[in-house]
């Protein structure tokens, strides 16, 4: 442990714990990390099921988000397809993709729409007409197909009858909400998520590293500070861990709210973290200014403690050769 020379051994070991409470939010700071880890885990999830041709289950929106749909009919008697639809590979049936209008809305809407154009949702029956569905959509996921949940079985649409051929995607159907009752094919939007959750991730790996240069960069100056007895930069210093104590206040109360509205370990565990920081920098912050506080009146008990001097004289002191008021010269 340093030794910074203060008369009292007391205020060397407070010293001491200023930085011991740096490297307390060094460790904190490392542990962003995991939080990252688990960002870019997920977002490399997202993105590989974004990819896929399977099914999934889903309730119905209830915002402005865009499900796209795709439509069918039978072949006609000419074998071809209008201009606005393909075929299906064994040439059975032309899919119409409502995508093409950027249909937006829900299942109820989508069947509407299919009845609209002439068609009816689309029944995929095969992986090959699974595969004619998701070629001819580009990508463009999720989208609504003709299957539904009624009274707790899976059925077609159009039919009501129980589907001979199924692509769930894994763990699928859920109803994780017991609302999901419609079934899309594919999750092209989250490659959308999946982008936010990598930069998100790229946001909290440059917050721990941006943290832990000013730490070290804050611990180089106290250093400076207390083995100079520069009160001016300890002053500056414990401001800054007052100031930073203040900030994460704040973010306790936002933690609160978001852990009332998500109920969540996760938002818990961000709470108590941020509990010892505030503690951590509040507590440095006195100790920094209790210690400038000591080096200033050390400084003034040093200046006290001086003789003034007039000359080579000492006032009150006779020299050698010079005479003194009121006495004789020897």
């Amino acid at each position: 442990m340093p030794n910074f020379n203060f008369p009292d051994q007391r205020d060397n070991k407070w010293a001491n714990y200023l930085f011991a409470g740096r490297g307390c939010i060094i460790c904190v700071s490392l542990l962003g990390f995991i939080p990252a880890g688990i960002l870019f885990a997920s977002a490399g999830e997202a993105n590989t099921a974004a990819g896929t041709e399977k099914w999934f289950s889903v309730a119905e929106p209830q915002d402005a988000t865009v499900f796209w749909g795709v439509c069918q009919t039978s072949m006609p008697a000419d074998g071809k397809c209008d201009k606005a639809s393909s075929s299906t590979t064994d040439k059975t049936k032309c899919l119409y993709p409502l995508s093409n209008i950027l249909y937006s809305g829900g299942f109820k809407e989508y069947k509407q729409a299919c009845v609209k154009k002439g068609f009816v949702p689309v029944i995929i029956e095969d992986e090959k007409q699974n595969s004619d569905v998701v070629l001819m959509l580009g990508g463009n996921t999720p989208a609504w197909i003709g299957l539904e949940k009624t009274l707790g079985e899976w059925r077609l649409s159009d039919s009501g009858a129980v589907p001979a051929y199924t692509n769930w995607h894994a763990d699928e159907p859920n109803s994780g909400d017991g609302e999901e009752d419609y079934a899309v094919v594919g999750m092209g939007n989250l490659k959308l998520i999946a982008r936010a959750l990598f930069i998100a991730a790229l946001g909290v790996i440059a917050c721990a590293l941006l943290t832990i240069v000013v730490v070290c960069l804050i611990c180089c100056i106290q250093y400076s500070a207390l083995q100079n007895k520069n009160d001016g930069m300890l002053t500056c210093v414990s401001l800054c861990d007052a100031c930073c104590g203040c900030l994460s206040c704040l973010g306790i109360l936002a933690g609160v709210r978001e852990a009332v509205a998500a109920g969540g370990s996760v938002s818990a565990i961000t709470i108590i973290v941020r509990i010892i920081c505030t503690v951590v920098l509040l507590g440095m912050a006195y100790i920094g200014w209790t210690l400038k506080t000591k080096i200033i009146c050390q400084r003034q008990g040093q200046q006290v403690a001086q003789p003034v001097i007039l000359g080579q004289a000492v006032m009150g002191q006779p020299v050698m050769g010079q005479p003194v008021m009121g006495q004789p010269v020897m």
